[in-house]
């Protein structure tokens, strides 16, 4: 395509997602592959990835700026991570440059770090370019919902810190391996009403108890409160809901809207966790790591 002046690359451990963009970050065309990371055999990303974009092959001379795992201990080329506050400018700074040995010349997007009050370290890899791609004034409090969902306080599209919330992997080992899997019944019931009270529950309190909470989930189940095919719903609400609980404590104060940065399926679940409490949240677009690629590949002077 003659108007494409970048490709970006958005690849996970699970996921390849691929967009070619014009001079102004308009997406032309895009991709998606199952070649996560995971499926990468014997360290042939460069093949991977050209394999992935052949349908581009005639833009051979095309910068590609990547984000995600890709730049993790287990990716192609992994990257230090970048000091919180930082933004779109400091990420651009810090890329990481190659040549392929087909000539290809791609740059990565690092992870950024965050130092909590206690001096505990908390780091992200990919949410960092999301957040660049959603350029807003003045401050707001961003989620972005996933295996380990991400908090990021966000002022003028720079992150000022962020926490991490390991709720997607605590709902699978919950539900899957421990005593709640004896009393969790197929999906069924009022699946709704049972994830909005669970949010309800693991809010109250400021998201004290958890753990109390987590075998009531069974009692309730035996004592017939309600029925096992409503405990999954109940689960994933209570995590949830404790997980909003912490985040507002992590950031407190911050003017609503909450931002929702994520899959459609995620951002959904996330949306209905905040009006079953009563709070403003809102969609970022979907495409936000590709519109951070682009502000970042901008700053950086490869387009």
């Amino acid at each position: 395509m003659t108007d494409a002046r970048l490709i970006g690359i958005d690849w996970g451990t699970t996921s390849f997602r691929g967009a070619l963009m014009d001079a102004g970050g308009r997406i032309l065309d895009r991709i998606e592959d199952r070649i996560g990371l995971t499926a990468i055999q014997d360290r042939a990303f460069e093949a991977a990835l050209e394999a992935a974009i052949s349908p581009w092959s005639g833009d051979a001379r095309l910068p590609v700026i990547a984000s995600g795992m890709v730049t993790s201990r287990t990716g192609w080329v992994e990257t230090p991570y970048l000091p919180c506050p930082a933004g779109a400018d400091e990420l651009a700074g810090a890329l990481t440059a190659i040549t392929t040995s087909a000539g290809r010349h791609l740059s990565f997007v690092t992870g950024m770090s965050f130092r909590h009050a206690d001096g505990a370290p908390d780091v992200m890899r990919g949410e960092e370019t999301q957040i660049a791609g959603i350029a807003r004034p003045g401050e707001q409090l961003l989620v972005l919902p996933g295996t380990h969902s991400k908090w990021a306080h966000v002022s003028d599209g720079r992150i000022l810190g962020f926490r991490t919330a390991m709720t997607g992997d605590a709902f699978a080992a919950l539900k899957d391996h421990t005593v709640l899997r004896l009393t969790t019944g197929s999906s069924g019931g009022d699946g709704q009403a049972a994830f909005a009270a669970g949010v309800r529950t693991g809010f109250a309190e400021g998201g004290a108890g958890l753990l109390g909470r987590l075998f009531r989930l069974r009692a309730g189940a035996l004592l017939g409160d309600y029925p096992a095919e409503e405990t999954a719903e109940r689960l994933s609400g209570l995590l949830i809901g404790t997980e909003i609980a912490e985040a507002h404590r992590f950031a407190p104060g911050l003017a609503a809207p909450v931002v929702i940065v994520g899959g459609a399926e995620l951002a959904t679940r996330y949306a209905a966790a905040f009006a079953a409490l009563g709070m403003a949240a809102e969609a970022a677009d979907p495409d936000a790591a590709f519109h951070g690629q682009f502000r970042i590949a901008r700053q950086a002077g490869l387009v």
